[in-house]
C-alpha cells in the first residue's frame, strides 16, 4: 500500500507537469495511471508497405505535435505544425473518421479538444466547438471509442465518474442523456471497448479490490449501463491502470501498477470476467498501460520503473509468454505505448522527458531501438494514423 500511494504521489505530480497515456479504435493508445490515453489497439493495416508512412501525434503541454515517419523504421520524415491543445493533457485517442480528442487534466479541466485529421497531410484541424464540456468541472482522464466511431467515454477520476458522448457527422462531441455515469468504485483513469462495440471496461485505480466496471452500451444511444455483478473484483489494492481488449477475442487484459502483474481475462457477452490460464503475468515494476499489435500477436506494457515488456499471445487461449530479451529498456518512466498499423514501430510515451522512444518491432515480438522523436514535455500520450496513399 506505502509503494503504491507513494507512486500515485509521483505520478499525479507528474501530471502536474504533465504525464501520461494512451490511443483508442485506431490507434489507441492506453489510458493509464493518472496520466491519461486510450487503450484500444490500432486496426490492421490493408494498405501498408515496406515505403508505406505512418503519422505520430503526441498530446503534450498546450499542443499536439506531429510527425510523419517510415512505418518501418522510424525514421522522422516531416516535423508538422502543432495544433493548439489541452494545458495539461490527461490522454489522446484517434476514432473512425480520423477524428483525434485530448482531454484536459488540469488548465480549465473537464473538456475535451477536438480535430479532424488529414490522413494524406497529418494536418489537424480544431472541431465545430471545441472543446467540448465533460459535465463535470474535473480533470479529464482516460478515452475509450467503439470500433464504429459513434461514441466516446472519458474517466472522470475525481468524481467517480464516467462522461459519454455521441461521436457527431463533423466529429462534435454532444454528451449522451444522462451523462455521467458513476462507476460505484474509486478513481476510474481508463477504459476500453470490446470488438463488438456493446461492452466499456473502466479501471478504478484507487479501487480496495482492484476493481473493474463493466457497462453494457445501448447499440442506438450509446448510454452506458453496469452488468450485474459490476464493478468485479481483481487484485486487492493492485491498481489497475490502462487496461486494453484483444481486437478479435472476448479478452482483457489489465496492467496492475501496484503488483507488477498484468492480468488475463475472457468475458462472454454478460462482460462478465474469467482469468486466463497463466494469470496473473509478470513484467517489469509498475506496469501503467498495455497495448496489442494490429496482427494480435504481440502485448506490449509500459512498465513506469523504465521498460517495455514483450509478450506473444496465444490464439486459442490468450495466454501470454514472455519474448527472449523482454523486458526492454526505456529511460525516463515509460507510461503508454502504441503500435502502427503495419505492426512493426512501437511508438513510446515517458512521464519525464520530452523526446519520445521509438523501437522497431520484428516477427518474433523483439524490440530494437530506433531514433527518438523530438516531441514536447509533460506528456498526455501518444496515437498514431496511416498515412493514406
Amino acid at each position: 500500500m506505502a509503494l503504491y500511494h507513494s507512486l500515485a504521489k509521483l505520478l499525479r505530480a507528474d501530471l502536474r507537469r504533465r504525464t501520461v497515456g494512451c490511443l483508442s479504435v485506431l490507434v489507441l493508445a492506453g489510458a493509464l495511471v493518472d496520466c491519461g490515453g486510450s487503450s484500444s489497439p490500432t486496426p490492421p493495416c490493408t494498405n501498408c508497405t515496406p515505403s508505406s508512412f505512418d503519422f505520430v501525434y503526441q498530446a503534450n503541454a498546450n499542443q499536439v505535435s506531429g510527425f510523419e515517419v517510415e512505418s518501418r523504421s522510424g525514421t522522422v520524415q516531416t516535423t508538422l505544425s502543432p495544433a493548439t491543445s489541452a494545458v495539461i493533457p490527461g490522454g489522446i485517442i484517434v476514432t473512425a473518421g480520423d477524428y483525434l480528442y485530448v482531454t484536459e487534466a488540469e488548465g480549465s479541466g473537464g473538456v475535451v479538444f477536438g480535430y479532424s485529421v488529414n490522413s494524406s497531410t497529418g494536418a489537424l484541424t480544431a472541431l465545430p466547438g471545441s472543446p467540448f464540456s465533460t459535465g463535470v468541472a474535473q480533470p479529464a482522464q482516460g478515452m475509450a471509442a467503439d470500433p464504429a466511431g459513434h461514441f466516446l467515454y472519458v474517466t472522470v477520476p475525481n468524481t467517480n465518474q464516467v462522461a459519454a458522448f455521441t461521436i457527431g457527422a463533423n466529429g462534435a462531441l454532444p454528451a449522451i442523456t444522462g451523462s455521467p455515469f458513476g462507476t460505484n468504485d474509486t478513481r476510474p483513469v481508463a477504459a476500453a471497448v470490446d470488438s463488438s462495440g456493446k461492452l466499456l471496461f473502466v479501471s478504478n485505480q484507487d479501487s480496495a479490490s482492484g476493481s473493474i466496471s463493466v457497462f453494457s452500451i445501448d447499440s442506438a444511444t450509446g448510454v452506458p449501463k453496469q452488468v450485474a455483478g459490476s464493478p468485479f473484483a481483481t487484485l486487492p489494492n493492485g491498481g489497475p491502470a490502462s487496461l486494453t481488449v484483444d481486437p478479435k477475442a472476448s479478452r482483457l487484459y489489465v496492467p496492475m501498477l501496484n503488483a507488477g502483474v498484468v492480468l488475463g481475462f475472457s468475458f462472454d457477452s454478460s462482460g462478465a470476467p474469467t482469468p486466463l490460464s497463466g494469470s496473473p503475468y509478470a513484467v517489469g515494476s509498475q506496469p501503467n498501460s498495455v497495448t496489442i499489435d494490429p496482427s494480435e500477436k504481440f502485448l506490449f506494457s509500459a512498465d513506469f520503473s523504465g521498460d517495455v515488456s514483450s509478450f506473444t499471445i496465444d490464439p486459442s487461449t490468450g495466454a501470454l509468454t514472455a519474448v527472449a530479451g523482454s523486458p526492454f529498456p526505456v529511460s525516463e518512466n515509460p507510461f503508454q505505448v502504441a503500435v502502427n498499423a503495419s505492426a512493426s514501430l512501437l511508438i513510446v510515451s515517458c512521464a519525464n522527458e520530452s523526446t519520445i522512444p521509438a523501437f522497431t518491432i520484428d516477427s518474433a515480438g523483439v524490440l530494437t531501438t530506433a531514433a527518438p522523436l523530438d516531441g514536447g514535455g509533460t506528456s498526455g500520450g501518444v496515437a498514431i494514423v496511416h498515412k493514406s496513399s
